[in-house]
């Protein structure tokens, strides 16, 4: 458990993690709640010089709820508190007569994620989850580019330290942006398996939503780099072999690059009479989403990009069977139990599709969840530690 101290002592070290700002993007929430909770999992004589914080927004404080009893301190602030926080770190960067130690003042020595100047009042880390404008830029406009690249450009030019997620990550950025390369470090995260996971029945969960006995999941937002319309595809090839699984989706229906997206997908599953093969519950709780990953025959991911998949770890955490594409990350990740198709190839997918209905089962397999939680514990411990060793890598 993280020392609930808040005076800080001269042997403290404060730490204060940045919730990201867009509450829809649950792939950014889990991963700072899963820092937080990776942290507090690490024994007390590795942290008991830690002071740990979050902050974000008082319209987001909800996000804090789940980790809030693992910090010192919650910094729910609002607009006028942010524009105040802005202002600092603009005196930092432009105004050197302006003493730090007035700049900062939540008394902070290390931020993560930030995005600061050359001379900023404390530490700080920038997050780089991946470099999808790079390969993907179709899926981008010129303006969401240029802002892409700048942000990455004065990560490069000032960040003390550059995270990223994967290996593939960390080529890119280190590639583009060679003056940062020994700045860059590589931190796999991991999803905390909440021991109140393995409570439940998960009939119940299956149950509530009407879901027959075998189906797959996807747990991705409806964004055009997921690719579900290659799940589409692969259920009408079936089709026509007189084969009808059921796919089951969860996340975000809307897609803020390519807002007709989703709708484009829906005519495409009423053209190919797929609906009652292809169902979208959306948004659920997270607790819902966990049971439909324990009680599915194996989690789907078909993403084109991805920056270190959460929807993998997550089945990882839960000993569950993943077909995923053959994207870089994916096999870097190469969870046990994992099934590879070509990206974008609904024919692999649809033969994945098959050997799973014959070889795998529904519901909960107790030995394979016993020994993924016994994984998860070590990973768990891994990616605070390692979180740790970067932090103490730029302060000292």
């Amino acid at each position: 458990m993280v020392s609930k101290s808040l005076n800080k002592s001269p042997d403290k070290l404060h730490i204060c993690l940045n919730m990201v700002h867009d509450p829809t993007w649950l792939g950014g929430v889990l991963y700072i709640q899963n820092l937080i909770k990776a942290i507090a999992q690490l024994p007390t004589e590795e942290t008991e010089h830690i002071q740990l914080s979050l902050a974000l927004f008082k319209r987001n404080a909800r996000l804090a709820e789940p980790v809030k009893d693992l910090v010192s301190q919650v910094y729910a602030g609002s607009t006028t508190e942010y524009v105040y926080l802005k202002a600092c770190k603009l005196l930092a960067e432009y105004a050197p007569f302006v003493p730090l130690e007035i700049l900062n003042p939540r008394s902070c020595d290390f931020v993560y994620p930030d995005l600061l100047g050359a001379r900023s009042a404390y530490k700080w880390g920038a997050w780089v989850a991946d470099l999808q404008h790079c390969h993907l830029p179709h899926l981008f406009s010129q303006k969401q580019l240029d802002a892409r690249n700048a942000e990455l450009q004065r990560m490069a030019n000032n960040a003390p330290v550059i995270v990223v997620s994967s290996e593939m990550a960390g080529a890119d950025f280190g590639d583009r942006y060679p003056q940062a390369r020994d700045r860059t470090m590589v931190m796999h995260f991991a999803s905390f398996a909440d021991p109140q996971w393995f409570e439940p029945d998960p009939q119940i969960t299956q149950a509530k939503y009407q879901l027959p006995d075998r189906f797959f999941l996807v747990s991705n937002q409806f964004w055009k780099h997921k690719d579900h319309g290659v799940i589409i595809d692969a259920l009408a090839i079936l089709k026509q072999r007189n084969l009808y699984p059921t796919i089951v989706c969860t996340g975000s229906l809307s897609d803020y690059r390519n807002p007709d997206y989703f709708n484009q997908l829906l005519v495409k599953v009423e053209q190919l009479n797929l609906k009652s093969q292809f169902i979208i519950l959306g948004v659920i709780p997270r607790d819902d989403q966990v049971q439909l990953m324990r009680q599915c025959l194996a989690i789907i991911q078909p993403s084109l990009f991805e920056g270190w998949s959460s929807v993998i770890e997550d089945a990882r955490s839960l000993g569950k069977p993943v077909i995923a594409s053959d994207f870089p990350v994916h096999l870097e990740q190469n969870p046990p139990n994992s099934y590879f198709f070509e990206r974008s190839s609904p024919e692999e997918l649809a033969e994945l599709i098959v050997q799973a209905l014959s070889n795998l089962e529904a519901g909960v397999n107790h030995q394979l969840e016993a020994l993924a939680r016994q994984d998860n514990q070590e990973r768990v411990k891994a990616y605070g530690r390692r979180f740790l060793e970067i932090v103490h890598h730029v302060i000292c």
